[in-house]
């Protein structure tokens, strides 16, 4: 889903965001870690993650952690700046500290590092907004974004996650992943949404695979047109690189005519992503 920008700013609602949980849910820690921090750690994610201010109930709740518990969670979130409460509605948005994590890990991560420069080209030789997107704990999360300078362009905005199973990109990203990675992140996502035939996503899937990219037109937003190709995957990290923009600019045959560009960049991306530091 994106932000489609004109004279005026307009936002449609993402895909991804069709619960307030996002895609928390009742999760059991797994064996090895700090409960209390997996705790933690869950109730900052879906505070940052949910598309309103969240509430301690519902998040002990929806999490499945006890109210005592989520409450020490909060107030320790609060004092370190990580989220922030309204004191009449009692209910909690992330804080403005995560923006300094944002931050540092944008200005330290190999992968937007080695996008950067080959990204603001595809930006400028395309017209339309070009994007690097990563698989972030089974969504599709951008990464880095260069914004189409045209008054009417659609943008995604860097670190809101999004479905993968909407869109070209994250059609790409999903040919990419392990062959069980991809069938677990089906199954979840046919039993959660009931909507989507698991077969049907497997084909879409295996074709993007197949051509080394994909296309997506009104998947989204109503007029907006994506072109994706996979850059590479390092250790935890699968990336694609991907354009968007309105119908009126992104006709097929254009964007057919846009996918070596994509591929060629993503390529150098590919191999300044594999140099040391």
């Amino acid at each position: 889903m994106v932000n489609e920008q004109g004279p005026e700013s307009a936002q449609a609602p993402s895909p991804s965001d069709t619960s307030a949980a996002g895609t928390s849910g009742k999760r059991t820690p797994p064996a090895g870690t700090v409960q209390i921090v997996d705790h933690a750690l869950l109730v900052l994610k879906t505070i940052a993650e949910a598309d309103r201010p969240r509430g301690l109930r519902e998040l002990s709740r929806d999490l499945d952690i006890s109210k005592s518990s989520t409450q020490r969670i909060l107030t320790s979130l609060e004092r370190v700046g990580l989220a922030v409460v309204d004191e009449n509605s009692r209910k909690y948005v992330i804080g403005p500290a995560a923006l300094t994590l944002a931050w540092r890990h944008a200005a330290n991560s190999d992968l937007v590092s080695a996008a950067s420069e080959a990204t603001a080209r595809i930006a400028a030789s395309t017209g339309e907004t070009a994007c690097v997107s990563a698989v972030v704990d089974g969504r599709r999360v951008t990464v880095y974004e260069v914004e189409s300078s045209q008054p009417l362009r659609l943008i995604t905005g860097v670190g809101r996650p999004y479905s993968l199973f909407s869109g070209a990109t994250g059609r790409v990203l999903l040919s990419m992943l392990p062959e069980d990675h991809l069938k677990h992140l089906v199954s979840e996502h046919v039993s959660t949404t009931g909507a989507t035939d698991a077969t049907e996503i497997s084909h879409r899937v295996a074709a993007a695979r197949d051509q080394g990219y994909a296309f997506s037109r009104g998947e989204w937003i109503m007029g907006g047109c994506g072109v994706a190709v996979p850059i590479a995957t390092q250790g935890t990290v699968t990336a694609a690189l991907s354009i968007y923009g309105p119908e009126a600019r992104l006709a097929e045959p254009r964007m057919a005519d846009l996918v070596p560009l994509l591929q060629d960049a993503a390529a150098q991306i590919a191999i300044r992503w594999r140099q040391p530091a």
